[in-house]
């Protein structure tokens, strides 16, 4: 029996053992698909370009001064963070340039800071766009052609000048006079040779003064010299500063109607007066106020003083001869130098006894013009005679509320005539 059926077994085997080859031939082709179908890329993802933006100008400080373009003159400002320079152009206008930037924002996020020089005005306002840089090597400075100083001005005793117009100081620095296009003249920096620095600004240094200006060397510091130009009509007093004689006021004035009245020469204070009996004007004698002898019966003092209770200050004061106002600036007193009443208050207080004067023909400094008088009370009577002097400095003054003072009395002023 087991022979019989020997051949059914060994078939059965033989067709398992072809099933088994032919599924793993069927795995082992679905594990391995073909090269010549490849798998295809993802597609990309597009991405926004940046957004890129840029911030105002402003101005910012330069810390290294060493990188002051040439030819910028450093202008002093109260603002720390402003960096302003100046030069002359070939014009001779004042140019001004900022230092400053701007910053650039890559999707609203601060980035890179672009700095440098903008055009400004003279108060460090830029006056440009964000980008529009000024070239410091592309400016035009400016370089003055060299002149002759003027014959109304006269160099300081502490300056020389040079035949080729190089002006040196005893203190050091060089400078020349000159002018753009025939323009105002000024005094400028300038090197060794005589050549003015380009785009220098005028300097600030006083180099020269009014040629009219005494040549006469102070005694010391803090005196005062006064001078009467009778030219101009017109009194200065100087003081001594640094051993120079420098104008510290300038007044208008009257002097003698005639060239006998008013003595020439020089002189010195002798006395003050706050309020002074003068001579006669229609028979009467007449008062001022703030008087200083000058010599003899010449005094300094304010516009002379009439009417009813002259003799009193406080009623003299608003009694001042309203002619005689209107005529300062023109030869009309009977000798005496007559003054604005500030003017001659200011003499009073702040130049002493000894003060020396000089009383000339020559021409000085054109002075102010005194404000004119309104014609109705209070400031002057109805028959507009006598009335206030606009510039007296005391209190009860009605002209106070349409000119402001220069002064006022907060007290009696001292009789320096008791010294």
């Amino acid at each position: 029996m087991e022979r019989k059926f020997a051949w059914k077994k060994n078939l059965i085997l033989f067709v398992g053992i072809l099933l088994t080859f032919a599924l793993a031939s069927c795995s082992l082709t679905a594990e391995a698909p073909a090269a010549a179908e490849p798998t295809p890329s993802p597609m990309p993802i597009p991405t926004a370009e940046p957004v890129i933006t840029f911030g105002d100008a402003q101005p910012m400080p330069l810390e290294d001064s060493s990188a002051i373009p040439a030819g910028y003159t450093s202008v002093e400002t109260e603002d720390p963070n402003l960096s302003l320079y100046a030069f002359s152009d070939e014009n001779g206008v004042l140019q001004y340039r900022v230092y400053g930037g701007y910053t650039e924002f890559v999707d609203g996020v601060a980035g890179q800071v672009y700095t440098g020089f903008y055009p400004s005005d003279e108060t460090g306002a830029i006056l440009a766009d964000a980008k529009a840089f000024v070239d410091p090597a592309a400016e035009a400075f400016g370089v003055t052609a060299v002149t002759a100083i003027p014959e109304t001005l006269r160099l300081r005793t502490k300056y020389t000048l040079a035949e080729s117009g190089l002006i040196t100081g005893a203190e050091g620095g060089t400078f020349v006079y000159g002018s753009f296009n025939s323009g105002e003249g000024a005094f400028y920096p300038a090197d060794s040779s005589g050549m003015m620095i380009p785009g220098a600004l005028p300097t600030t240094e006083k180099i020269a003064v009014p040629s009219y200006t005494p040549d006469s060397v102070p005694a010391a510091d803090g005196d005062h010299m006064i001078v009467t130009y009778i030219g101009s009509q017109s009194v200065v007093v100087y003081k001594a500063i640094d051993g120079e004689w420098t104008e510290e006021r300038v007044m208008i004035c009257s002097t003698g109607r005639s060239k006998d009245l008013t003595p020439r020469g020089t002189f010195h204070l002798v006395r003050q007066y706050p309020y002074k009996k003068m001579g006669e004007i229609r028979g009467e004698n007449v008062y001022s106020q703030y008087a200083s002898r000058i010599v003899g019966s010449y005094l300094f003092h304010s516009v002379p003083i009439g009417g009813e209770k002259r003799q009193v200050q406080e009623y003299g004061k608003k009694q001042m001869f309203i002619k005689y106002y209107e005529s300062l600036g023109t030869i009309a007193s009977g000798g005496c130098v007559r003054l604005r009443c500030v003017d001659a208050y200011w003499l009073y207080m702040n130049c002493v006894v000894g003060t020396e004067i000089i009383i000339t023909d020559d021409t000085g400094p054109t002075p102010p013009t005194p404000p004119p008088l309104i014609y109705e009370e209070p400031y002057m009577d109805a028959k507009h005679e006598y009335g206030w002097d606009p510039s007296d400095p005391d209190p009860e003054n009605p002209y106070h509320t349409i000119y402001p003072p220069e002064f006022v009395l907060d007290g009696p002023v001292v009789d320096k005539s008791k010294d």
